[in-house]
């Protein structure tokens, strides 16, 4: 080291020190991810944290303009979790959650790649204590949750680590405001409902008949009736009837032609 740098006080995120200067500061992975994207972080992280502002006031607004309105709010919110998560892995502890995050990944990263399973030991030794319902929530961020589980495959690269402990941050920086134990049950009732709309729509094909007459042969008036699952629209029974009287009419003037 050179003479600058011994005794000299360490600034955040400063990693090396110049053959003649001060301490180099490496960049924080949101001014990494400003630099790809072509923006400055500065004026970057300014715009982040101003509101979308609303062309008129919200009181005087259509239902349509108000529903347009949110849902540009929505979109930005979408496109910037990643930017935002970052930002508050960069603050915390002035950088020093950061720096100790990218070693644990260093520790643990088999070609620049850890996996799910590994993450829980992972945050836990950023002296993270999250319950098994926190842990759902974080990984179900990144698609590595299917139901209740786990998926314990699923790859997450430097970034993407970063990205998670800065959800974990975020996490836990909602408590000043909102109550754990109802944030958990409110997040388990979502997962419940979550499940059984995903397996209502896969039981859901069996009730829908193939009326393209593609895969069920569809020839005369018996066929096709037979062929389509009485009561499948709900509808009265003798609407019904009424129904698949007239879809076998149409399908023999259709191989009549």
């Amino acid at each position: 080291l050179g003479p600058a740098c011994r005794g000299s006080p360490v600034p955040r995120r400063s990693a090396r020190c110049g053959p003649t200067g001060p301490p180099i500061a490496m960049p924080s992975a949101f001014e990494e991810l400003c630099h790809e994207n072509g923006k400055v972080p500065e004026d970057w992280r300014r715009e982040l944290a101003a509101p979308i502002m609303a062309e008129k006031c919200l009181l005087d607004m259509t239902d349509e303009e108000l529903e347009a309105h949110y849902r540009k709010a929505e979109e930005r919110a979408d496109a910037t979790k990643l930017d935002r998560a970052l930002i508050v892995l960069e603050r915390t502890q002035d950088g020093r959650l950061e720096r100790q995050a990218g070693k644990v990944f260093e520790k643990h990263a088999d070609g620049g790649i850890v996996c799910a399973d590994m993450v829980p030991e992972m945050l836990e030794t950023l002296r993270y204590s999250l319950t098994n319902t926190e842990v759902h929530y974080l990984l179900r961020k990144f698609k590595a949750t299917a139901d209740f589980d786990m998926i314990p495959e699923v790859e997450f690269n430097r970034r993407q680590w970063m990205w998670m402990v800065g959800e974990c941050q975020m996490l836990k920086e909602s408590y000043q405001h909102i109550n754990p134990e109802a944030f958990e049950i409110c997040y388990e009732n979502l997962v419940q409902m979550a499940k059984a709309k995903r397996e209502a729509a896969l039981a859901e094909p069996e009730d829908w008949p193939d009326i393209s007459g593609q895969q069920v042969g569809l020839q005369t008036p018996a066929s096709t009736t037979a062929a389509l699952k009485p009561y499948s629209w709900k509808l009265h029974p003798e609407v019904e009837a009424e129904m698949l009287r007239q879809i076998g009419e149409q399908d023999i003037s259709s191989t009549q032609e």
